[in-house]
């Protein structure tokens, strides 16, 4: 035996703690300290759990995106994608995007970091749209060969407009970017 299993309530309560301290005093004011007391955890368990901030944020993003960010399928590839870039574009504009401009901060000093982000957020994103695609391309939507080429256009500007410009994810630029999108996945290069 290993231990007593881990309590979900402690968990949600580390997470909520580290959503309302970056709600009220952003990603630098925010600590493993501040996060213990706020949840009403010891710092051990929280250390247990997290060897840092960055740790946390991961993870209170990674539960957002499996829980609230959707893998439409309305049978149309326009429609799915435009309803997945909406919805992700109205999280950007809110506590997510704060998170995920740390977690891109955070990943930058860190390799072996890096990778984690990639692995248990991005590539489940990645893969919601490779599903999207999938199903266009068996609607006969889509002729472009490369799913990854396509991915990249749909989460690429994305990431540079949250980390230079994050005004700019709006509706109207998420039926813009759909349409390039869309554009793309019809040609064959």
């Amino acid at each position: 035996m290993t231990g007593r299993p881990r309590d979900p309530a402690v968990d949600d309560a580390i997470r909520q703690a580290a959503l309302d301290l970056i709600t009220e005093q952003g990603y630098r004011g925010m600590s493993m300290e501040g996060i213990a007391a706020r949840s009403g955890v010891s710092k051990q368990a929280v250390y247990r759990r997290y060897p840092g901030k960055g740790e946390v944020i991961l993870d209170v993003l990674a539960v957002y995106a499996r829980t609230r960010l959707p893998t439409p399928d309305t049978g149309d590839l326009r429609e799915d994608l435009l309803t997945l870039l909406e919805e992700t574009f109205a999280a950007q504009r809110g506590v997510p995007g704060a998170l995920n401009q740390a977690l891109a901060a955070e990943a930058l000093q860190a390799p072996a970091f890096a990778q984690r982000v990639s692995s248990e957020l991005i590539a489940a994103r990645r893969d919601a749209v490779r599903q999207i695609l999938g199903r266009a391309r068996d609607r006969g939507q889509v002729t472009h060969p490369d799913d990854e080429v396509l991915i990249d256009l749909v989460f690429g500007p994305m990431w540079y407009a949250l980390l230079f410009d994050a005004g700019k994810l709006t509706d109207a630029y998420a039926a813009a970017l759909t349409d390039a999108v869309i554009t793309a996945a019809t040609h064959v290069p």
